[in-house]
């Protein structure tokens, strides 16, 4: 923490005090941590969960799997990246990934009901 916060500060020439060096610090930490909460929405404990913790909902990115066409897949992953990104000859690489990913999750959805009937 000291060495980044410290060169952020100087970088924005703020003074080292405690409290900037602990800014920068929180800065950071907003700007990098990301946290990934897998739920099952069919469960009484989720509906609880949202009525303690608003921001759930709120705050967060809900994704839902559910089957998609792998033509609709595709033609999803493209259009994000064609308006976000030049990645050169991985495009198409990237592009099928997203497909292969979001089946593989259908996958593991069923085998997860199937062994634990949740």
């Amino acid at each position: 923490m000291n060495t980044s916060a410290r060169r952020d500060c100087q970088e924005k020439q703020l003074d080292q005090t405690p409290i900037n060096l602990f800014n920068q610090f929180l800065v950071a930490v907003k700007k990098n941590v990301h946290l990934v909460l897998a739920l099952s929405p069919m469960s009484e404990s989720f509906r609880a969960n949202l009525r303690m913790f608003p921001s759930l909902v709120n705050c967060t990115t809900i994704d839902f799997y559910s089957e998609w066409p792998e033509e609709a897949l595709l033609s999803v992953a493209r259009v994000q990246l064609d308006a976000s990104m030049n990645l050169g000859d991985l495009k198409e690489g990237v592009i099928s990934m997203f497909s292969v990913l979001h089946k593989s999750v259908e996958v593991i959805s069923v085998k997860f009901f199937d062994e634990l009937k949740r």
